[in-house]
C-alpha cells in the first residue's frame, strides 16, 4: 500500500557551512586590519624617527667628510655655548678620524614638552675598530639639533 501524502522532508541544515564561511569571513577582516593599523603604526613610528636619525647622519657624515664646521652648525644651543666653533673643531681633528657609520636604532621621546632623541651608532674608525657611539638630540625651534658630549 502506497501512501498518497508523504510527509515533507525538513530543509537540509547547512550549520557546518555558513558557521565556516563566517569565520573565514572574520578572519580576513581581522587579517586585513591588522595589517592596515601596522602599516600605519610603521610609517607613524618612521615619521617619528627619520628626522632625528637624518640629523645625526649628516653630523656623522659631516665628521666623515672633516667638514667640522658643518657638522658644528648641527650642534644644539647648550653645546655650543660650551664648545666654541674652533675648540670643536680643534677637539674633532683630535680623534680617531671616522670612515664609516652604521644606525643601530633610534630612539624618540617626549618629556615635560621637550622632544629628544637618542640615536645608536656605530661609527668605523681609520684605525679598524668599530665604536658604538650614543647621539644625543634634541627637537630646537623645529629642528633636531645634536647635543651633550657630541663625538
Amino acid at each position: 500500500m502506497t501512501h498518497p501524502y508523504q510527509m515533507p522532508q525538513p530543509p537540509k541544515r547547512r550549520t557546518l557551512r555558513t558557521v565556516l564561511i563566517v569565520v573565514g569571513v572574520v578572519v580576513v577582516l581581522c587579517c586585513g586590519g591588522a595589517g592596515i593599523g601596522g602599516f600605519f603604526l610603521y610609517k607613524g613610528v618612521k615619521g617619528a624617527t627619520d628626522p632625528a636619525r637624518q640629523t645625526a647622519e649628516s653630523f656623522v657624515s659631516d665628521l666623515e667628510a672633516d667638514d667640522a664646521d658643518a657638522a658644528y652648525g648641527l650642534l644644539c644651543g647648550d653645546t655650543r655655548v660650551r664648545y666654541t666653533r674652533e675648540a670643536f673643531v680643534q677637539g674633532v681633528a683630535k680623534q680617531p678620524k671616522i670612515r664609516g657609520h652604521k644606525v643601530n636604532g633610534v630612539n624618540v621621546s617626549s618629556i615635560n614638552g621637550r622632544t629628544s632623541a637618542t640615536v645608536s651608532m656605530a661609527l668605523t674608525l681609520d684605525s679598524g675598530f668599530t665604536d658604538r657611539h650614543l647621539f644625543a638630540l634634541v627637537k630646537e625651534d623645529g629642528a633636531w639639533e645634536v647635543c651633550g658630549q657630541p663625538y
